[in-house]
Parts: C-alpha cells; structure tokens; sequence
C-alpha cells in the first residue's frame, strides 16, 4: 500500500491543526443548556486539537437527524460536529458519556 501524503500541520496559537483536510472533528464536553425546538444546544468542551480549537464553551446547531429530548444539562457527552458548506460546525451525532 502507498504512502499517504499529509498536509505539515498549520500553528493555531497554542494549537496544532491536524485535521488533514475532513470536515469532521471529535469532541467531548459537558451540557449547559439545550433548546431542542431551535435545534441548538450549549456546551463546554475540551480542547479539539483536529481542528485547533482550545477548550471552551459556546452554542451549537444540531442537525435533524439529533434527538435532543433526552439530553439535560449537566450531561457529560461525546459529539460529531462537521464543517458546513457556510464554514460553520453543526453536530452530527451526540451521545452520554458512559462511565
């Protein structure tokens, strides 16, 4: 099998960008608020280094596909968000952290 080139990762301040040119990155936060018929939920999350991005809180789209009903505040969970054509990360997939 050949090698695969990769693209030399890009300084982002502290952060390193990784990503290798996917529109997806992986992330794990904790729930601050959720507004299921907006499609929106609020989270703290940790550092996202495939995309540069420190740890922080901040509001998020959910795609339709996303049941939001059973996520409450305070839920720790692991997400999927995924760069949109407008550049702007939506959720694709979310779910509780088991522990």
């Amino acid at each position: 099998m050949p090698a695969v080139a990769r693209a030399p990762a890009e300084p982002l301040g502290q952060a390193t960008r990784v990503h290798d040119g996917h529109n997806d990155a992986h992330g794990v936060g904790t729930v601050n608020s959720v507004d299921p018929a907006g499609s929106k939920i609020n989270l703290s999350h940790e550092p996202i280094q495939a995309i540069g991005w420190p740890a922080m809180t901040m509001d998020f789209a959910v795609a339709p596909a996303v049941d939001l009903k059973s996520i409450q505040a305070g839920t720790r969970v692991e997400f999927t968000i995924e760069k949109g054509k407008g550049g702007i990360y939506e959720i694709r997939a979310l779910r509780p952290v088991r522990r």
